[in-house]
This record gives structure tokens, C-alpha cells and sequence, in this order.
């Protein structure tokens, strides 16, 4: 069939029907459309459009693309948000890769709008008619033609005057929390040949704009690597991503971008999944989501009616993305020159955030505010919503009565509250009180549950401590006894747990049990006031900066099993106010398992020589410098036959150690695999091996040492030689390799953490 030859669109409804035996059959109707094809236009174009896609389970679905056009010929081929019902056409359209890189992107690419209607993506099992589809999915594929075709067809979104294609961007999401360690990383690609530039401060893009960079975690991707900043913007933040594509002297179109780092609301919360809502003629449909998986609910899509999108294409992503960053509609202003179509599309929104609306998250404030509790203390908790006429309900779980692990069902226990709560632990053994709070309006669903944990120590007996003869109730006055005779011991008669507020001495002194029991001492991040000694003792202390004194643990100390590792430092913590001190501590270990570092944590110096012992039946991972800190002098760590060294860092991450040595003596165990003098690149410190008696296989764990000292041991050279040299080469290979790769894990992991001021967040990850 043909059309009438003029200008215009024509459409022809071809009817067809059969007869037999003078019967007829229902008469089938086929709309045939017959196209004005305008001339290639030059400059750059973008169209939206879409085609039904009857699908292969029986659910048709809307097939959405983007494309741009340069000079008339299709240069970009996007998907724009087509949502797929069943899982057989989903694994078309995505494990048939319809839209990926290989896809009908590709096979479009580069084609007129004539040639598109010419395209051959008839489902059929003969190759030839159906070459401009993707083989094995040409539903889909034909569906995706007549998509480009409504595009084409249309006027227009955008008109500029590029002259080659421009970028793309490609993102997981476009919302993140505003957050230390969020980041959004934006995929960028353009037409091979070309140089991408961009920029992030809503300036044009130039050649002397940064260039993409790599994926720090899939290192196959380049674009860039946006970040939260949420010291210098508290607030949240949009980031305007601006990128062309340059290619000898030609530019494309600035393609825009806009990331959005967001706040919580402070007012109310949203439930997790999909809401819509409609006003002024507009259906709006709304996203939630907990992308840290913390409670903490985010709006992170938006999304209307497929007319409604289209109408409002101009002004969409900008009053969107002030919608993601207020986390509601509340302060969002209509953009300048469409203030009414602002508003109407702000109302669609509004009523569909207020079906997935549920009340804030109480906060929960104790006062006083402490790390765990004396047996005795009374706390006061008081419960407040942000959320308007909210009504708050708790419940108060206890430790000591909760069963199997789990606390009470809320819905079940709760308690409406009304005012301010008094808590005490009333347990002579101590235990944890667990408090569970939420909120909810009207016949809404509950906010999220807030919790708080109030941990308290368990009692002392009357004469629980000794010093010098001396008996005494509590931790604080033993150390005031001890301090008044200059230097001496506490002896431990039974359990104790430091609270926050429990300092050491300012005296030199050694912690020990007495003759009746092994008793444990537990505390959570100590620092040390002056030399201090344990022995004979339980030790569940979780960190100690030892400020430049000597830390010694002796002989029988066993330590609590923990995920969190036991660790001492050397130097001082992240927060002290003098970040930088001078002395020459000693660190000895003869017991226990342990986590050294020579340095203190992150961003502070010691300046002097650090000695570290590891010995007797002693188990410790050791480092010469920790992460950002700074060691100016010599450390020196010396591990004693016997003991075993499960890991050793001379630097980690940008770490820095004036000089490093590693002394082996004997034949201490190697458990681990990483013992390296430096992750920074350049070789550093001396591994003195003379008085070790290693086999060879041990003595090739060890890396990056810029000097190695080795021992004189024939047994040993005499073991390497009696396998064949292939044998040797190809087992040193395979145990290089080995070592690179966990080196990129350590490397990755050591960079994914290097920014973190507390050394407790890096020791958990």
C-alpha cells in the first residue's frame, strides 16, 4: 500500500476478513500510518517518546526512550524510565542487554528518521528480517523502534547548536544521605574520540575542566566522584554536574546534572516504597527509601504522569532537586518564569508524599549523658517528636529479663507517654536497660522506633580494691590512695567495669588480681596518666592511648574474646587537645591478644623512639604508624621466639614513620599473610632476621622492607635449594600474586577509611 503522496501524515485503516462457505469471520483492523519525513536538521535535538510493548508474559508494558540527534541522525539512544512488569521480559530487557551498550542503542545509532522507519526488528526466526533487532528479544526491540519514531515525531525537548554527541551520565542514584562517607559516583561516556571536561560549580564546561576519573571500586567505570561535604554544607547540598564532549576544535551540548545530598526531614518521616498522589490534573509518584539501611527515610524519586513529564521537561529536574534536598515540598519555590506550572506540579507531589507521610522518629534524651552507668545511678529519659500532635508510646526492656535475646513486642508492651522517666538497673550485677520509642498520628503507621541503650556496671564489693594494705569500695578511691603514696599497686578482689568517667592513675603503678581469683577488669577507651602495668588479670579494655607512657602487659593475662580487637596506642588520641607530644614509650606484651600501634590515632605525632615487645605467650597485630598519624623517630618492634605475629604494617595508610625496624627472634608464628614495611609505595624500614630461624616459605610472607638483615641459617638455605628451581620460581609467583591482590583489598579498604577521624570507625569496618 502506498499514501497520497502529499506532505502531510496520512493514516489508512487496511480492514481484512475471511469467507467460507459463505460464512465471514470478525473483520480485523490494522491502522497503517504513512510519515512526512522532514529534512536533516543541523545543530543537536532531544525527543521523548514511547511505544506499547505487548510483552512476552502477557502484560504489555510502555517502552520510554530519550533521543538526541546531531545534524538528524541519532547519536544517543536512552531508556527514560521504563518500568517492566514481569521477570521474563525483564531478563529481555536487560539480560538481552535491549538497551545496553551493544543494544538497540547501537544498532540505531547513526541511522535518519527515514532509515529508522525502514529499520528491520520484525519478530522472526529469520535472521535477515530482523537484523536491526536484538536477537532473541524483538518484542522488545520492535517496540523500542516505534518508540524513537513517536519521538522523532514530536517537537523537541532541548535545541542547541553542537556539532558532535554529547556525554551521558549514568548513576545509581541521584539522592544520597548527607553523610561523611556518602558519595554519588556519575558514569560518564561519550562518542569514542572525544574528551569529556566537566564541572561540579554550575559553570560552563571547558578543555581546561577536569576530565573524568576512575571508579574507585569499579575500576572499569570513569566520571566523577561527587561527595556529601557535610562539614561545609550541614545543610545538604545540590550539585550541579555540568559535562560536554570535546573533539578537534567541535564541541557538543553541556548535558546537566543534578545530585542531591539530603538531610532527614527534621518534622516528619516516610515509609519505606511507592506512593502517588494527584492534584490540578497532574499524578505524581513517589519513592522512599533507607539507603544506609539505618531507619532514616529518604524521597528519592519523583516521577509524574507520562503527558505531565513531558509538559514540564523545562523546569522538572530543577525544582526536583529542590524537592530532594528539603526532603518535602515545605521552603521548595516555583521556578523563575514557570511559577503557576511550579505550583501545580508542587500540589501532585504533596498529596503523594502525604500517603507514604508517618510521624519523625522520636528522639530519646538521657541525662546524665555517659557511656555506661554506676550500679546505683537513677537516669533521667525524656522523649520528645518533632512531628505535631504525635503521640509517643515506649517500652523499657531489662537485660536481666528479656528472653532468648529479644526485646518485648512494642505493640504488644507499650506505654503511652506522658512525662519524664527515672531508670535505675536495680541488680546488683548489672545489665543493660533498653529503651524503644515511637510515634504515630491519627490512623497512620508508626514512625520509625528509636532506641536507646543504658548500660550499667555491675556492683562492687566494700573491700574490692587494696592499695598498700588498704581496702577500699570504689575505683576512685583506690586511685586517690594510690596516687597519695606516689606509686604502688591496685589489687583486685573482685570483677570491675570503668565507667567513662573512671580515669587511671597519675602515678606509676601495676593492676593485678589478689590471691583468691583471677579478676577481669573492663572499660571501654582509657588513656594513660602515667607507666601502667597489668597482670594476672582478665583484661577487657578496649583501647588505651597510652599519651607517651609505657603500657606493659605481663604474664597470665587473658583477654575477653571481642569483634572489636584490643588495641594500645602508643601516641594519643584523634581528639586530645595537644595533638602533638614527645616522649619515648615502651609498649610490652607477654600475655593476651592484642592490636599495637607505635603511633597514636589519626592526624596527631610522637615525636621519639617507640619500642614495642612481643613475648612470651603473646598474640598481637602491630603497626609503626596508624593511618594520618606521624611517628617522628625511630619504632622499633622486636618479636621474641614464641609469640606469634598474626599481622605487621610498618605504615598503613598514609602513616609516617622517621624510621622502622622489625627484629625476629627465634621463631615467633607468622599467622597472617600481611607483613609489609609500607602500604605508600616506597620500600621502607629493616627486617633483621639474624636471630630468627624461619623457614623460607615464612621469610617470603614478609614485603616492601627497603632493607632485609638475613639470618644465618644453613638448615634453611639448604631447604630452599632441594626443590627444583621451577618449583621455587613458580611457588614464589603464585605467592606474588597472592600478595598483589590482598594488597589492592588492603589498599581499597585502607582508602575507604582514611578520611574517618575516629579510629573506633575504622577498627569496626
Amino acid at each position: 500500500m502506498k499514501g497520497n503522496g502529499t506532505d502531510a501524515d496520512e493514516t489508512i485503516s487496511l480492514k481484512l476478513a475471511a469467507q467460507k462457505d459463505g460464512k465471514w469471520s470478525k473483520v480485523a483492523e490494522i491502522p497503517l500510518t504513512f510519515v512526512k519525513i522532514p529534512p536533516l536538521g543541523a545543530g543537536t535535538k532531544v525527543y521523548e517518546g514511547q511505544a506499547e510493548c505487548k510483552g512476552n508474559e502477557g502484560k504489555s508494558y510502555t517502552v520510554k526512550v530519550r533521543v538526541t540527534t546531531v545534524n538528524g541522525r541519532i547519536a544517543l539512544l536512552e531508556d527514560n524510565g521504563t518500568e517492566i512488569p514481569g521477570y521474563i521480559d525483564e531478563s529481555f530487557w536487560l539480560g538481552g542487554d535491549v538497551m545496553g551498550a551493544e543494544g538497540m542503542p547501537k544498532k540505531l545509532k547513526g541511522k535518519t528518521w527515514e532509515e529508522v522507519l525502514k529499520a528491520r526488528t520484525t519478530p522472526s526466526d529469520k535472521e535477515e528480517e530482523k537484523v536491526d533487532a536484538i536477537s532473541g528479544a524483538t518484542l522488545s526491540s520492535d517496540a523500542v523502534k516505534y518508540a524513537v519514531i513517536d519521538a522523532l515525531r514530536s517537537e523537541p525537548l532541548q535545541k542547541g547548536t553542537g556539532e558532535i554527541a554529547p556525554p551521558t551520565f549514568k548513576s545509581s542514584r541521584q539522592v544520597a544521605p548527607n553523610g561523611k562517607i556518602n558519595h554519588i559516583f556519575v558514569t560518564m561516556k561519550a562518542p569514542e574520540g572525544t574528551v569529556i571536561h566537566y564541572t561540579t560549580d554550575g559553570s560552563e564546561p571547558t578543555e581546561d575542566s577536569p576530565t573524568p576519573s576512575q571508579d574507585p571500586i569499579f575500576h572499569e567505570d570513569f566520571g566523577a566522584d561527587l561527595r556529601a561535604g557535610s562539614e561545609t554544607y550541614p545543610d545538604g547540598r545540590v550539585i550541579l554536574l555540568k559535562a560536554a564532549a570535546f573533539q578537534d576544535g567541535k564541541r557538543s551540548e553541556t548535558v546537566t546534572g543534578r545530585y542531591v545530598f539530603a538531610n532527614p526531614n527534621p518534622k516528619h518521616s516516610y515509609e519505606l516504597g511507592q506512593f502517588s498522589g494527584k492534584a490540578e490534573g497532574i499524578t505524581a509518584r513517589v519513592e522512599f527509601e533507607s539507603p544506609n539501611f539505618d531507619q532514616k527515610y529518604y524521597l528519592t524519586k519523583i516521577r509524574l504522569d507520562d503527558v505531565s513529564e513531558k509538559t514540564y521537561a523545562a523546569f522538572l529536574p530543577e525544582l526536583f532537586s529542590q524537592i530532594y534536598l528539603k526532603q518535602g515540598v515545605e521552603g521548595v519555590t516555583p521556578i523563575s518564569g514557570h511559577e503557576e506550572e511550579s505550583r501545580k506540579v508542587i500540589a501532585a507531589v504533596q498529596a503523594a508524599l502525604h500517603e507514604g507521610f508517618v510521624a519523625a522518629e522520636p528522639v530519646i534524651t538521657i541525662t546524665p549523658k555517659q557511656g555506661n552507668y554506676s550500679n546505683d545511678d537513677k537516669v533521667n529519659v525524656e522523649i520528645t517528636c518533632a512531628t505535631e500532635e504525635a503521640e509517643i508510646y515506649y517500652v523499657v526492656d531489662n537485660s536481666n529479663d528479656i528472653t532468648g535475646g529479644r526485646l518485648s513486642d512494642f505493640e504488644k508492651h507499650k506505654v503511652l507517654y506522658e512525662k519524664p522517666l527515672t531508670l535505675t538497673i536495680e541488680n546488683p550485677q548489672g545489665g543493660t536497660l533498653y529503651i524503644c520509642a515511637a510515634a504515630k498520628t491519627g490512623q497512620k503507621n508508626w514512625s520509625p522506633t528509636a532506641r536507646k541503650d543504658l548500660p550499667f556496671v555491675k556492683a562492687v564489693g566494700k573491700e574490692a580494691f587494696e592499695v598498700n594494705g588498704s581496702k577500699y569500695g570504689t575505683w576512685k578511691e583506690a586511685v586517690s590512695a594510690l596516687e597519695k603514696a606516689v606509686s604502688g599497686e591496685i589489687i583486685l578482689r573482685d570483677d570491675v567495669e570503668l565507667q567513662e568517667k573512671d580515669e587511671f592513675p597519675s602515678v606509676s603503678c601495676t593492676i593485678r588480681s589478689g590471691d583468691e581469683r583471677k579478676c577481669k577488669i573492663k572499660g571501654g577507651v582509657m588513656e594513660a596518666k602515667a607507666d601502667i602495668a597489668f597482670e594476672n588479670v582478665v583484661y577487657d579494655v578496649r583501647r588505651i592511648y597510652g599519651n607517651g607512657y609505657s603500657v606493659t602487659i605481663g604474664t597470665d593475662v587473658e583477654t575477653t574474646f571481642s569483634f572489636m580487637k584490643r588495641s594500645i596506642f602508643a601516641g594519643v588520641a584523634y581528639d586530645a587537645e595537644e595533638k602533638e607530644i614527645t616522649a619515648n614509650p615502651v609498649i610490652s606484651v607477654e600475655s593476651g591478644k592484642f592490636v599495637l600501634y607505635g603511633s597514636g590515632s589519626g592526624g596527631t605525632t610522637l615525636k621519639g623512639n617507640v619500642e614495642i615487645r612481643v613475648k612470651g605467650t603473646a598474640e598481637a597485630e602491630v603497626a609503626g604508624a596508624y593511618m594520618n598519624s606521624t611517628v617522628d623517630g625511630k619504632v622499633t618492634v622486636t618479636v621474641e621466639d614464641q609469640a606469634s605475629l598474626s599481622e605487621f604494617l610498618g605504615e598503613q595508610n598514609k602513616g609516617s614513620a622517621k624510621e622502622l625496624e622489625l627484629i625476629l627472634m627465634g621463631s615467633p608464628k607468622l599467622d597472617g599473610r600481611t607483613f609489609r614495611g609500607t602500604v605508600n609505595g616506597t620500600p621502607k624500614g629493616t627486617l633483621n632476621l639474624r636471630q630468627a630461624s624461619l623457614s623460607p616459605e615464612q621469610a617470603e610472607k614478609f614485603k616492601d622492607f627497603a632493607e632485609i638483615l638475613k639470618a644465618d641459617s644453613p638448615a634453611a638455605e639448604e631447604n630452599l635449594l632441594t626443590k627444583p628451581a621451577v618449583e621455587v620460581e613458580t611457588e614464589a609467583m603464585e605467592k606474588e600474586k597472592a600478595a598483589e591482590e590482598a594488597v589492592a583489598i588492603e589498599k581499597m579498604i585502607a582508602e575507604s577509611v582514611s578520611n574517618f577521624s575516629d579510629p573506633e570507625e575504622s577498627d569496626f569496618l
